[in-house]
């Protein structure tokens, strides 16, 4: 067994007067108020710079049950904030192919369009698929 053990930085300590500290690696012990959706610890594999902290909602994800596969998580969602970053503004973050994609209300409202968009595609294939399901139980 290696003794190689991961590099974790000291977790986040929550402050009698309800307030969070986070130790930073430039900033030393950052004390800090967290919105009433931030429901995630700060927790970091390694202590974070100043600007690495994040705020953070319980994600969501599209559910779908299938008989074929059961339960399954397609998309998820959550509100994220750099509050000491170059752009502090609370985005939301949505989970793509290529990861997370953090973006403002217009954004956020594109993305609600395309999968609303996606779905009525995915309800036209379901209506193809039938048709060619019955075509060949039919011959």
């Amino acid at each position: 067994m290696s003794d190689d053990t991961p590099t974790v930085a000291p977790l986040p300590r929550r402050n009698a007067d309800g307030t969070t500290t986070v130790t930073t690696l430039d900033a030393g012990d950052v004390r800090l108020v967290c919105p009433s959706w931030c429901v995630f610890q700060h927790g970091y594999r390694h202590p974070p710079a100043k600007a690495e902290i994040t705020h953070r909602s319980e994600p969501e994800w599209a559910l779908a049950d299938t008989p074929e596969h059961g339960p399954t998580s397609l998309v998820e969602v959550a509100l994220v904030q750099w509050p000491f970053s170059d752009r502090p503004q609370v985005c939301l973050s949505v989970e793509t192919d290529d990861g997370h994609l953090e973006v403002g209300p217009t954004g956020a409202h594109r993305i609600a369009a395309a999968l609303r968009k996606q779905a009525d595609h995915i309800d036209t294939m379901v209506d193809q698929l039938i048709s060619l399901r019955a075509e060949v139980t039919g011959r």
